[in-house]
């Protein structure tokens, strides 16, 4: 098996999805360090719009799912389970989804109107 340093694809999804990777930690050094990093973190933030549009088409994916499910549910009534078992699932997904959303929105303003 050849040894390979190419990220794997839940690492490649992460990337894809999660925009905390694009931000230094402000907290730590001494104040220079700092303030160097909130003016990087201020650079990034352009980048969280894009983001933001990728988890808004899958919250709204993932709401249609849940509703697709649940009336799937009442209409096959011997897949009942499995078809509430989705509908949860896409339902809490959705819900974690729109979370993140709002984090990204908050982050998005502080760096943006905050100096």
């Amino acid at each position: 098996m050849p040894n390979t340093t190419e990220p794997g694809l839940l690492h490649l999804l992460y990337l894809y999805f999660i925009p905390y990777w694009l931000f230094r930690d402000v907290s730590q050094g001494d104040h220079m360090l700092r303030e160097q990093n909130y003016r990087f973190n201020r650079q990034q933030r352009k980048y969280l719009p894009g983001y933001l549009i990728k988890w808004a088409i899958l919250c709204a994916l993932l709401l249609a799912s849940h509703h697709m499910a649940k009336g799937l549910a009442e209409v096959v009534p011997d897949w009942y389970e499995v078809f509430r078992a989705w509908a949860l699932f896409s339902g809490i997904s959705f819900s974690v989804g729109f979370a993140l959303m709002a984090n990204i929105v908050v982050l998005w303003g502080y760096l943006t109107f905050m100096h």
